[in-house]
């Protein structure tokens, strides 16, 4: 087996993947749930590598739920009570939550698709603006270098039939 250099990883609830370079395909390592699986997306076969932003709306859902049970708490506690020192002081627990909302919504999730005729594989970077330009323009050089290269041996083999 060759060499792999690890891209990056993508972990969600259920699932976590591990995205490797190659030297003729990127490579995704999954693991759901139970399941283990191996893709690849060889350059050969790339179609199109996208380079976008996404927000994370269920990242942000859920962080949003948390601040409005520590918030509802903090009312209930100054309206049964009338404590604000109380009210307060659980009100706080909804600030780190608050916090991951605004840092997602300034500075999102930088994400790399590569299409392949058959399979996808995805890089998503939350702080590395830099490196994810970086790798998608190594991955668009990479896919063009080995499709031309296939097609000077196709256009030479054919010459010489």
């Amino acid at each position: 087996m060759s060499a792999r250099t690890l891209l990056g990883r993508n972990i969600s609830i259920g699932s976590r993947e591990a995205v490797y370079e190659s030297a003729d395909a990127i490579e995704v390592d999954a693991t759901d749930q139970y399941e283990l699986a191996h893709k690849r997306v060889l350059f050969e076969d790339v179609v199109l590598v996208t380079y976008h932003r996404e927000m994370g709306w269920t990242y942000i859902a859920l962080h949003g739920v948390i601040v409005v049970i520590f918030l509802a708490i903090a009312a209930t506690t100054a309206a049964a009570q009338g404590g604000l020192v109380a009210s307060a002081i659980i009100s706080t627990f909804a600030a780190p939550s608050i916090v991951l909302i605004l840092l997602r919504a300034i500075f999102q999730v930088d994400v790399i698709s590569i299409y392949g005729r058959r399979s996808r594989a995805q890089v998503r970077f939350l702080f590395q603006k830099k490196r994810a330009r970086e790798l998608y323009g190594r991955i668009c050089a990479r896919a063009r270098q080995v499709q031309r290269q296939i097609e000077i041996e196709n256009v030479h083999l054919e010459i010489i039939s």
